[in-house]
C-alpha cells in the first residue's frame, strides 16, 4: 500500500517521501499467499462487491504487470457432500465468470471426477466426488512491492529504509524528525502500515480507534519434485472445510500450500510458525496425495504474515476484507483491504490527500502505466 501510494502520488505531480522502520516489504507484503484474485470463497459471504472489486483489479494487474502477474487456472475439488454442493460450486464458479466479464480469463464450470483426474492424473488416489475449474491469477508479491517502488523513485520519490521517524501532526503541517536530526515537513501524512496500524497510531498520538484486527497466515512449501503438481488445488481441509490453496510455482521449484487463519497475540515482527498449524496444513495434502507419503521432513521452507483486517466480530476465516480510510485532519490511516486492490486503495488514498492539500489533483493514471 505504501509503495503503490507513493508512486500514484508523485504521478500526480506531489513531492512524496516514503518512511519505513524495516526494509521495504518486510511485513505481510512479502508473506503473503501470492494469489492475485477475487476471491472465491467470498462468495459465500455474500461480499458481492469485495469479489467484483477484486476481479476487475486482477485485470489490471495483468496489464500493467504481466512480468509479475500471471494467469492461473485453479480445480476446486470437492470429497464430501452430494449433488447439492457439487451445484453450488458450479454456480459459484460460474457466478465468478460473470462477475470477471471480459477479463474473465477462461474456463468456468463444474467438473465430474473423471474430468479433474483427466486435468490433473497427481488427485487419482484422492476420496474425491468431483469440483468445478475456474481462473484466477498469481503473483510475485515483493516484486509488485520493489516494482512500485523503482517508478516511485524514478519520479523523485525519497524512500527512507531503516527509519524509525518521529512524526507530529500539527494543525497545518506534519513534521517527521529523522534520526540524524533532519525534519521533514509536509502538508498531508499516510499511514499504510499493516498490522502495525494501531501501535504506530498511538505513537504518533492520534485517536484510539482499534482499526485492526489481523489474524495469522502460515504457508509451507514443498519441492516439486515431491509434489509434482501441474495444476493449482482449491479444497476444502478435511477438519474444518476451510478453503485453502495448493499452488504450483515451476520458476520457483516449489509447490506452496496454505494458509491458516487464526488469532494471534504475537507482535507482527515476531512472528512463530506453530507445528500444529504446520500439522493441519500437511493433514490436507496428505489427505488429497494419500500416496506421496508427505512428511514435515519434506517441507523445504515456511512462512508466516498478519492480514491487516478491520477489527470486526466473527469467525476469523468468515472476516470481511474491505478496507476503510480514516481522515483525520492532516492525517489519513488505510485500514484493511487485500494485495489484488492495493492500486485500487491507493488511487483512493492519493484522492484524499488532495482534499486534505486543498488541491485538484490530475486523475489517477496508475491503472494505464505499466510497472517497470
Amino acid at each position: 500500500m505504501g509503495a503503490g501510494i507513493a508512486r500514484d502520488a508523485a504521478m500526480r505531480g506531489l513531492s512524496v517521501t516514503l518512511i519505513e522502520k524495516r526494509t521495504i516489504g518486510f511485513g505481510t507484503s512479502s508473506r503473503s499467499s501470492r494469489l492475485i484474485h477475487g476471491g472465491i470463497r467470498y462468495l459465500e459471504l455474500g461480499d458481492i462487491g469485495l469479489v467484483y472489486e477484486a476481479l476487475h483489479e486482477r485485470t489490471t494487474l495483468l496489464a500493467i504487470a504481466p512480468h509479475l502477474v500471471r494467469r492461473q487456472p485453479f480445480l476446486f475439488v470437492m470429497d464430501r457432500g452430494a449433488w447439492w454442493p457439487w451445484c453450488r460450486v458450479g454456480i459459484g464458479v460460474m457466478l465468478y465468470k460473470l462477475l470477471a466479464g471480459s477479463g474473465s480469463l477462461g474456463a468456468h464450470h463444474p467438473l465430474t471426477r473423471k474430468g479433474i483426474l483427466r486435468r490433473e492424473p497427481l488427485l487419482d488416489h484422492a476420496p474425491l466426488i468431483g469440483g468445478a475449474i475456474y481462473q484466477d491469477a498469481h503473483g510475485d508479491d515483493i516484486g509488485l512491492v520493489r516494482s512500485n517502488i523503482a517508478a516511485a523513485r524514478a519520479l523523485g520519490v525519497e524512500v527512507l529504509e531503516e527509519t524509525d521517524a518521529q512524526v507530529q501532526v500539527h494543525g497545518d503541517s506534519v513534521e517527521a524528525t529523522l534520526p540524524d536530526g533532519r525534519t521533514i515537513r509536509a502538508g498531508a501524512l499516510v499511514l499504510a502500515l499493516g498490522p502495525w496500524t494501531d501501535e504506530v497510531r498511538s505513537a504518533i498520538g492520534l485517536p484510539d480507534r482499534d482499526l485492526v484486527g489481523g489474524t495469522k497466515g502460515i504457508h509451507i512449501a514443498f519441492p516439486i519434485e515431491r509434489l509434482p503438481l501441474s495444476h493449482a488445488v482449491a479444497l476444502r481441509h478435511p477438519d474444518d472445510r476451510r478453503v485453502m490453496f495448493c499452488v504450483p510455482e515451476p520458476e520457483l521449484g516449489r509447490v506452496l500450500v496454505g494458509t491458516t487463519d487464526t488469532e494471534t497475540d504475537e507482535p507482527p515482527e515476531a512472528l512463530t510458525v506453530g507445528e500444529d498449524d504446520v500439522a493441519y496444513l500437511l493433514r490436507a495434502v496428505q489427505h488429497l496425495f494419500p500416496t506421496l507419503d508427505l512428511t514435515a521432513a519434506d517441507i523445504s521452507d515456511r512462512w508466516v504474515g498478519v492480514r491487516p483486517l478491520l477489527q470486526q466480530g466473527g469467525s476469523e476465516s468468515s472476516r470481511s476484507r474491505e478496507h476503510e480510510i480514516v481522515r483525520e485532519g492532516r492525517a489519513l490511516t488505510v485500514a484493511g483491504g487485500k494485495l489484488t486492490t492495493y492500486r485500487e486503495m491507493a488511487e483512493e488514498a492519493v484522492d484524499l490527500v488532495g482534499e486534505v492539500l486543498g488541491r485538484e489533483l490530475p486523475p489517477c493514471r496508475t491503472a494505464d502505466v505499466a510497472l517497470p
